[in-house]
């Protein structure tokens, strides 16, 4: 029946999608780790900007959704009431046109992965480590990680302002000279590692602006937004 055929492929994108998030998030997550290596072991906040995490992210969910759907139609080929309920021909998983359409979305899935992982790769290489004697900061692929004094921070700006509905905030530091970085990639994150940001910021002469938070600002962090370090 067309009906059920329908409901039974919509349904077989739900498995499909939750296959993408897994790989998006152990992909994301061992880029993460990659960061990680490249601080010292005692650095207290280690990420990228706001920007170099979206292109991060974005080419692993794209190269993610050809494995999603492969993963999906080989668990549902293994298990004969799953391919039963996704196809009432099921037979024709056992035949050539089949087998070729697969090995299709392979090749298809190993090319865009193959585009997209040295994109997500350069990305994670902008990133910065805040460690309690001071700041390393990579730009862009290509600058290789500057090192910085806490002394090096001219200015705080904190911003907090309505995007898509909700509230999205920023701690940027700007440097001397002229560098700056959004430490808020991750609020949770964030959250955590204030303190220590805090007493390293604590005896700097450095300008605090927080004239970016709007007063209507429901952000969970927004007490550390308007609160100089």
């Amino acid at each position: 029946m067309p009906g059920r055929r329908s409901l039974s492929n919509l349904l077989l994108i739900v498995p499909a999608f939750a296959v993408m998030g897994a790989i998006s998030f152990a992909a994301t997550w061992m880029l993460q780790q990659w960061q990680l290596l490249r601080c010292p072991a005692n650095a207290f906040l280690v990420a990228s900007g706001p920007e170099a995490t979206i292109f991060q992210i974005i080419p692993i969910m794209i190269a993610s959704i050809g494995f999603g759907f492969l993963c999906t139609n080989w668990v549902a080929q293994l298990i004969p009431s799953l391919r039963r309920f996704f196809d009432r021909d099921a037979e024709r998983y056992n035949q050539p046109g089949y087998q070729r359409s697969q090995r299709g979305l392979m090749r298809s899935s190993m090319i865009v992965l193959l585009v997209m992982l040295p994109i997500s790769i350069a990305a994670s290489l902008s990133q910065y480590c805040l460690l309690e004697q001071g700041i390393l900061y990579q730009a862009g692929p290509w600058t290789g990680l500057r090192s910085y004094s806490w002394n090096d921070v001219a200015k705080v700006e904190t911003r907090c302002a309505r995007s898509k509905g909700s509230w999205s905030g920023s701690y940027v530091s700007i440097m001397r000279d002229g560098a700056s970085f959004d430490v808020m990639t991750w609020p949770g994150s964030f959250a955590r590692a204030y303190p220590d940001m805090a007493r390293a910021l604590h005896d700097g002469k450095f300008i605090f602006s927080s004239e970016g938070v709007s007063r209507r600002c429901t952000h969970t962090n927004v007490g550390l937004l308007l609160q100089r370090p």
